[in-house]
């Protein structure tokens, strides 16, 4: 299945950010699981997607399981975990680098990604926590995971020479120009009452354009974590506070610290005759699946993926850049592009700017 893509365009009247477009192309998955039989659609789920394969395996797995009730209240699972912890190593140690002109940690992320892949033990192993303290963070996850001060993290960001730290002092020098936002409306951790308050029946038209209280939300990371003292502190500098809160749930996957809410969270719950729906917590945020089963076989089924949440056409994107003010087209296309990697999509993208003088 085409995966599809999102277009993203810029309008800046006279330097400033006055319009952001965005058209996505991403297919229903309804279309290719409809008809299959209950055991052959949750064994094609994890093909369909590139990325995030095995949240969506289990997603399906439990959606359908809830549809023949054997739904479940909460778990937390570690294949989930340790997939959502190499796709945070993806961007800490490839893109943002990358992005920043640093240099990337291309074997290192190839080699913790094969391992946490192969065995989610991986995780918690003391290996990868080794790899984290001395290469990523400069000092044990535990103890980085203490800096709730502002003050304290400042003189980590500006003292050490760790990729993390580096990272997060070229975005601290840089993303002053987005210091006065308006709020981004941050989707909760939802448990399964709360779910099905909000949101009764799932729809193809609500998986396109997802709302929370008749309103665009972001989820991901920073939702998960933005009321952590530190990120409160942060947020005047989005791009950043985006930057920290992977960095802490990181960190915070690799010692098991629960505080907050993490990846492979997940919920499960019958909603009547046939009907599944399940909530897995990813790296890129809240994955919801919904079945519909008669007959052994799927009559319907409705996927709502972190990315149509933080992409939605009035939603994050165009929260964190319409107003910002820019020199030239080049900046625009920079920032629009940071933007975008913090709120990471699943997908591919293609950014352009329409630059009226």
């Amino acid at each position: 299945m085409d995966p599809g893509k999102l277009d993203i365009r810029l309008t800046c009247v006279a330097g400033r950010v006055s319009s952001v477009a965005i058209a996505s192309s991403r297919p229903q998955a309804a279309g290719v699981l409809r008809g299959l039989q209950v055991a052959q659609a949750v064994a094609l789920v994890p093909l369909l997607f590139a990325l995030c394969g095995q949240a969506q395996g289990f997603a399906a797995a439990a959606a359908s399981g809830a549809a023949e009730l054997r739904g479940f209240s909460r778990k937390q699972d570690a294949g989930v975990a340790a997939e959502a912890a190499q796709e945070h190593l993806w961007r800490l140690l490839v893109d943002w680098p990358r992005e920043l002109g640093l240099a990337p940690s291309v074997a290192a992320f190839a080699h913790w990604r094969r391992a946490l892949l192969g065995d989610a033990q991986t995780l918690n192993g003391a290996a990868f926590l080794d790899f984290l303290g001395k290469d990523l963070f400069g000092m044990r996850p535990d103890a980085w995971l203490g800096l709730s001060e502002l003050a304290d993290f400042s003189n980590w960001c500006f003292a050490s020479q760790a990729l993390a730290a580096r990272i997060c002092r070229q975005l601290a020098v840089h993303d002053h120009e987005m210091a006065a936002l308006p709020p981004v409306p941050q989707l909760q951790a939802l448990d399964p009452v709360a779910a099905v308050t909000d949101w009764p029946v799932l729809s193809s038209e609500f998986s396109e354009r997802p709302v929370w209280h008749g309103r665009p939300a972001e989820t991901g990371a920073y939702a998960r974590r933005h009321t952590h003292p530190l990120l409160a502190a942060l947020a005047p500098r989005p791009l950043l506070a985006r930057v920290v809160a992977r960095l802490q749930e990181l960190a915070a996957l690799a010692v098991s610290d629960f505080a907050l809410p993490l990846p492979g969270a997940a919920t499960a719950l019958p909603l009547g005759k046939g009907r599944g729906r399940a909530l897995v917590e990813t790296a890129r945020g809240l994955l919801m699946h919904e079945a519909t089963l008669a007959g052994g076989k799927v009559a319907d089924y409705i996927i709502v993926a972190p990315t149509e949440w933080n992409f939605h056409p009035t939603g994050a994107l165009r929260t964190l850049l319409v107003g910002r003010d820019y020199a030239t087209a080049g900046q625009a296309a920079t920032l629009a592009r940071r933007a975008v990697l913090a709120l990471d999509p699943c997908v591919a993208h293609d950014i352009a700017i329409d630059w009226q003088a």
